[in-house]
């Protein structure tokens, strides 16, 4: 099984390789570069992603989310590594269906 991370956009480093940095989502360490080829739904210029978050899997960019997705991914993964970062699941909930449906946040 793989699993994609939620990163934060940091910078474009080549428009026409369409080539973007990634910093760790959690504390913004781990530069890495990744290729955005793979994600068809990206319309707008790269450097309106910057500041934004996807999903990052083995050197590409799958897919735009918002900060409400990647913050309960973060602690979902958080949970799951032990840390003792508390789940809450409740609140979770609440915060996605306050921004209601990924469509209308222009994710996709």
């Amino acid at each position: 099984m793989c699993i994609a991370l939620p990163m934060r956009i940091a910078e474009v480093v080549d428009p026409v390789a369409r080539l973007v940095a990634v910093v760790d989502g959690r504390d913004g360490s781990g530069r890495e570069v990744v290729s955005t080829t793979l994600a068809v739904a990206i319309t707008r210029p790269l450097d309106e992603l910057i500041g934004g978050w996807a999903l990052v899997h083995a050197g590409f960019l799958l897919e735009l989310i918002d900060a409400v997705e990647a913050r309960s991914r973060l602690q979902m993964f958080a949970a799951m590594a032990g840390d003792g970062a508390d789940l809450d699941l409740a609140a979770m909930r609440a915060e996605r269906d306050a921004e209601g449906p990924a469509a209308d946040r222009g994710t996709h």
